[in-house]
């Protein structure tokens, strides 16, 4: 443990227990060196016990402190006010030995209320200065009347001296009170800042992800059409691919213009306009999207979907998961199965489920399946590449339409991806 760690440790422990503290390490060792002081002067006087005294009640109030018993500002407020009187009678006992300078004890009651004043104005509350104040008049009053051979001009300066020091404590407090709370609002907007700048790059991260996730496809699709004319002399094989080539480009511009268009809507906290869609069109045209694939990997798909659920959705937010999860249903079947789509209302929702019979999940990964720093891509049926974001991105998307997510898989029996949306939100 380095120094600067020790001074942080203190500075901390002062912050939250700032009246205990002052206690111990300015009134405690005061009252304690003053009891010295009479100790010496006098021996086991009734001031010294008086000092000894102080310190008890000093005592007391931390340990009730410590054990719950009183409260912080408590712990400052009682010595204070029991040094404080019980310097202020000690003055008036003393003054009936004609013995004794009555001047130097009145000014050293005078200097303690002074310390007093200030640091329970400054620690605790101002109002302490005013009671304080009334006491000092009662004090200063009760003095002259005991001692009016003393100048009443002397009485003035010190009731000045006093109620000056106690005028800069109470404006000391109050700027005090003013800089942390403008302090405090600062930080607090700062901190608002820094969630929303936080916000704002996840945002940005989730639609770079989006977009560079849904593009895969299109190129993909366009590089193995570029293979397939490179491994054919075949003139009738060739135009078909051309023809293929020119429609995959054409549905990967298509996929681009609209992921661009809504990427310029899109925000963390932004709501999400919805609007009475035909569900099973969405998934056609979703099917149509992922035809090549399941083309070249010989997979049905088959959508199950009465014609006409409308429900209510973004619909290019729609066909972005539901694009996703056909993608990774595809890319995890085996050559030859097929995949579905198909709907059940139960339980006050409406059930839309996308089944497939592949390599499904063991039970590891689909816990970690929505964890980001254990989930990593697998290698498809065909060693097909992927990134690990598609059912992240989808379950974002579902749940940004008031819908939730839901993944129920088996090791080599199928994944079943559900996505529930509330009755009330079908037409």
């Amino acid at each position: 443990m380095n120094i600067k760690t020790i001074f942080q440790g203190i500075s901390t422990f002062f912050g939250k227990h700032k009246e205990s503290c002052a206690t111990l390490f300015v009134a405690f060792p005061g009252v304690a060196l003053d009891a010295v002081v009479e100790y010496n002067e006098g021996g086991f006087t009734p001031y010294f016990w008086r000092d000894i005294f102080y310190l008890g009640v000093m005592i007391a109030c931390l340990l009730l402190y410590r054990f719950l018993l009183l409260r912080r500002g408590d712990v400052y407020t009682i010595p204070v006010y029991t040094i404080v009187l019980g310097q202020m009678l000690s003055v008036l006992i003393r003054i009936q030995d004609p013995n004794v300078h009555f001047e130097s004890y009145f000014l050293k009651a005078e200097i303690i209320l002074t310390l007093m004043m200030f640091g329970i104005g400054m620690l605790v509350h101002a109002k302490h200065i005013v009671i304080l104040l009334v006491f000092n008049l009662f004090f200063m009053v009760s003095s002259y009347l005991a001692v009016p051979a003393f100048p009443v001009g002397k009485f003035v300066f010190y009731g000045v001296i006093v109620s000056s020091s106690s005028l800069l404590a109470y404006f000391s407090q109050r700027m005090l009170v003013r800089l942390y709370r403008k302090l405090k609002e600062a930080n607090k907007i700062i901190q608002v800042k820094n969630e929303e700048l936080s916000e704002i790059n996840q945002s940005k991260d989730r639609l770079f992800r989006i977009i560079g996730h849904d593009l895969r496809t299109p190129f993909h699709q366009l590089q193995l059409l570029v293979d397939m004319i490179d491994q054919t002399d075949d003139q009738q094989e060739k135009a078909e691919i051309k023809a293929l080539l020119k429609e995959s480009a054409g549905k990967g511009n298509q996929l681009l213009e609209d992921l661009m268009k809504w990427s310029s809507s899109y925000k963390q906290n932004a709501e999400v306009v919805l609007e009475k869609k035909d569900i099973s069109q969405v998934v056609e045209r979703v099917f149509e999207f992922s035809d090549f694939t399941t083309k070249t990997k010989e997979i049905s798909l088959i959508n199950k979907l009465p014609k006409n659920l409308e429900i209510l959705m973004n619909p290019t937010m729609m066909e972005t998961v539901l694009r996703n999860l056909i993608a990774n249903s595809i890319k995890f079947s085996h050559r030859g199965s097929y995949i579905t789509v198909q709907s059940e209302k139960l339980d006050g929702l409406l059930k839309i489920a996308i089944i497939d019979k592949g390599i499904g999940m063991c039970k590891t990964r689909l816990g970690n399946l929505f964890l980001q720093d254990k989930n990593e891509s697998t290698s498809g049926t065909e060693n097909e590449n992927g990134s690990g974001f598609g059912l992240s991105i989808a379950k974002k998307l579902v749940e940004k339409q008031n819908g939730t997510f839901e993944v129920t898989s088996e090791y080599n029996k199928g994944t079943t991806i559900s996505l529930y949306f509330p009755l009330g939100q079908i037409a």
